[in-house]
């Protein structure tokens, strides 16, 4: 069985006990290669995983998506790579950067040049994530702080990302590379630009007419019971508290906040692969899906793209990119392109082998480097 050395490192995943379910599609061109789900969606309740029916928060999987979506309206013409992004969001329009000092302190000072588009794209805008590990990202979560302090409404997105917008960031636009919210704010950006919400845009522009009947930033009640519940994988799979959303919520995380299936997440990889039009639906110019399926790092910026899932890549608009399988220490193509989620979700677009893959999982946190490169290293042997 070709696909034995796949099932086989899967299902030791779960009977180990170091996760608790996962499901995965892989296809060749249009047919399906391998499908299967190991373990379960809920161990309490005995429900088992299932490939074609639960539904999974498929986090900064999200970000993908969010991509192909603005990238309709690039081939519109509504904006350039180069733009300033304040040309969109006015609050992006007196840029500050908390300088950080060896001694733990910052200087904020005026940032020397704008944060553009591209910038947004390949994740080198400084903008962070509220996250402790810089100067920026600790003012930002005491300006979150405040804004849950102070009783207000939540903001909508493009306010939420003006608010944003006028926080110091990390580091001078174009600087280096650092995952950060700038997906997000490419969010706020498609709203600006088409007069929709983000939901109603991916909706009318992505999901419905790829077929992705399961996928959308909240769960339908009728749908609820289909979610997986979520485990702490260093607690002796405990289940994670999560509070489902079952209608539209105040802030549509275009970098985070997606359910999806392993079926719909399929047919938009599919889409990629056949170069943005699936089954005579095009979304996407093929030379645009060129566009973000290469890296776009300078020598400078990919010196800092240095996680442990990221050796060998390059970083192309949302995506990881192949340059180096040998320095990644993977038997893949170069070229293989894709990206992953904080719940140790994955996929990959592999244009060499005809090849797209979806493996979705249940992990709190996704150590992704202690199950991906193993997945990967089954999945490619497995190959003719």
């Amino acid at each position: 069985m070709k696909t034995e050395l796949l099932q086989n490192t899967l299902s030791r995943f779960v009977s180990s006990g170091q996760i608790a379910g996962c499901a995965i599609r892989v296809l060749r061109g249009d047919r399906v290669w391998f499908e299967d789900s190991f373990g379960y969606a809920d161990r309490e309740r005995q429900i088992p995983m299932s490939t074609e029916n639960t539904i999974f928060p498929i986090a900064s999987m999200t970000k993908v998506i969010t991509v192909a979506a603005i990238m309709q309206l690039y081939e519109q013409g509504l904006f350039k790579m180069w733009d300033p992004v304040s040309e969109f969001l006015p609050g992006f329009r007196k840029l500050t950067v908390a300088a950080e000092k060896p001694d733990g302190s910052f200087e904020l000072t005026e940032a020397r040049g704008p944060v553009t588009m591209r910038q947004l794209f390949t994740m080198t805008s400084g903008i962070p994530y509220p996250w402790a590990n810089t100067a920026a990202g600790r003012i930002r979560i005491e300006k979150e702080k405040e804004w849950e302090e102070s009783g207000k409404p939540f903001p909508g997105l493009v306010e939420y990302c003006n608010l944003v917008g006028s926080l110091p960031l990390a580091f001078e636009p174009g600087e280096k590379w650092m995952y950060g919210f700038s997906i997000d704010v490419l969010g706020a950006v498609i709203e600006v630009l088409s007069g929709r919400s983000l939901g109603e845009y991916l909706k009318e522009n992505i999901f419905d007419p790829l077929a992705m009947k399961d996928s959308g930033f909240f769960v339908p009640a009728e749908k609820k019971h289909r979610v997986t519940t979520m485990y702490h994988i260093h607690e002796n799979l405990k289940p994670a508290e999560w509070d489902i959303p079952t209608e539209k919520p105040d802030f549509e995380s275009g970098g985070g906040g997606l359910y999806s299936s392993v079926p719909d997440y399929s047919r938009f990889a599919q889409m990629l692969l056949h170069g943005g039009t699936l089954d005579g639906i095009r979304i996407l110019g093929r030379k645009t899906v060129d566009l973000i399926s290469q890296d776009h790092l300078t020598p400078e910026q990919q010196a800092t793209h240095d996680w442990d899932t990221q050796r060998g890549y390059g970083y192309g608009l949302g995506v990881r990119v192949m340059t180096h399988p040998e320095i990644a220490g993977i038997n893949g193509s170069v070229g293989e392109w894709g990206w992953d989620g904080a719940y140790g979700n994955w996929f990959c677009v592999d244009p060499k082998e005809n090849l797209t893959c979806v493996y979705l999982t249940t992990n709190i946190p996704g150590d992704h480097y202690r199950f991906i490169p193993k997945l990967m290293a089954s999945l490619y042997a497995s190959l003719d």
